[in-house]
């Protein structure tokens, strides 16, 4: 069954990653021109998606204790059919703001905090390789995001019928993985995944809220995320502002998308040997110099380095962030502490909005890739530097 589960969730992941902060930046330049949209209000629907994945994280953490992972997930799926529609729909900003704020809902329900919960405690002796397989799914569902689009926009003259096409594919998705999740909960004794059966040892809540080390993962995520985010919004605008052909970004983007898959697998199999601490450095590191590459003249080697940098950097960094937090404090309070993560990340989702201001104020995207390439070199010198928590009660290590 934990094959099922792994399976289920790992397509799920696949979706959300395909259909909302992946190809959502493919669509909005055709959005831009046909709504008439200034890019400080395409990138507001941007923020909105990040701040609803980030502040709305408590929310299935709390269902999934009372309710269980599989009305968690149905309550996700909803929220992700309606989104969609919504952007099928719209003709003006209410209705985009709308529509990206339900695929923010959905993806915080229907992604990695019920995945990760669950991966987590069934995968005990595998966990860092099946948290990595998880993230490897998601990441190729980066990789076929932005083709899907470019297919269907090619085949259709449309990008309308992107969403659509999307929104079937949340029902039937997130349907099978909250049956195949059902089946599972009734198999399973409900203290053997809420509670753990009393065998969970690790930090409690307060007590690593407490640690400076927790807030550092909480930073070191949220500046992973704001590179992920603020250059999947406006990377394909960018390229094409500095004569790069469409279909040519298109596949800069997925092959950065397909680097970072198998950087996820690769990061996976090595947590079984490799600390999750120099892991988040590499993941740092990468992802400041993938922004520094698309400041640099454009060329061949350039474009090279970005897909390259960028892959290996978000690979890396959706694994080892989970991973040093489990290792460093424990699972007791796994659940809780990544769903706290995600919500203090939510300053990530202003990135977006904060490049779109600077676009079109100075006219290009370069200021904010240089700010953010610099804070991320400055997160990786910090958690290099950083000393793990002294265990006050006993923490587990990431098997």
């Amino acid at each position: 069954m934990r094959q099922c589960l792994l399976l289920a969730f790992s397509a799920l992941y696949f979706l959300l990653m395909a259909a909302t902060f992946n190809s959502l930046g493919q669509v909005l330049p055709y959005i831009v021109a046909d709504l008439k949209l200034s890019w400080a209000e395409a990138g507001m629907g941007f923020t909105l998606l990040g701040t609803a994945c980030g502040a709305a994280s408590l929310l299935p953490a709390t269902t999934i204790r009372l309710f269980g992972v599989s009305v968690t997930i149905v309550l996700g799926a909803l929220q992700l059919v309606t989104g969609f529609a919504a952007l099928a729909l719209m003709t003006g900003v209410p209705a985009y703001l709308g529509g990206t704020l339900l695929l923010g809902m959905g993806f915080c329900f229907c992604g990695t905090i019920p995945a990760v919960h669950v991966i987590g405690h069934v995968f005990e002796g595998r966990r860092s390789t099946a948290i990595g397989l998880y993230f490897t799914a998601g990441n190729l569902g980066a990789v076929c995001g932005p083709l899907l689009f470019y297919g269907v926009h090619s085949a259709t003259g449309g990008w309308r019928s992107y969403w659509w096409i999307c929104a079937v594919a949340a029902a039937a998705v997130g349907g099978i993985a909250a049956l195949i999740s059902r089946i599972d909960e009734q198999g399973r004794s409900r203290v053997s995944l809420d509670g753990e059966g009393g065998a969970a040892t690790g930090w409690t809540l307060r007590r690593a809220m407490a640690k400076g080390q927790f807030w550092l993962v909480v930073v070191a995520y949220t500046g992973c995320l704001l590179i992920n985010t603020t250059v999947h919004s406006f990377a394909y605008q960018h390229l094409l502002e500095n004569a790069v052909a469409a279909g040519t970004a298109t596949l800069v983007i997925s092959a950065a998308a397909l680097v970072a898959a198998a950087a996820a697998a690769l990061v996976g199999l090595a947590g079984q040997k490799v600390g999750p601490q120099q892991l988040t450095v590499v993941a740092l590191a990468t992802l400041a110099l993938s922004s520094a590459a698309l400041v640099l003249p454009t060329n061949g080697a350039s474009l090279s380095l970005f897909a390259l940098s960028f892959g290996v950097g978000l690979g890396a960094s959706t694994v080892s962030t989970t991973l040093l937090l489990r290792q460093w404090f424990g699972g007791l309070a796994s659940l809780e502490l990544y769903s706290v993560m995600t919500v203090f990340s939510t300053a990530a989702a202003l990135g977006p909005s904060i490049g779109g201001h600077l676009h079109d104020t100075t006219g290009s995207f370069a200021p904010s890739l240089i700010g953010q390439a610099a804070i991320a070199a400055l997160l990786a010198g910090a958690v290099a530097l950083t000393r793990p928590p002294r265990a006050e009660v006993e923490a587990l290590g990431v098997s």
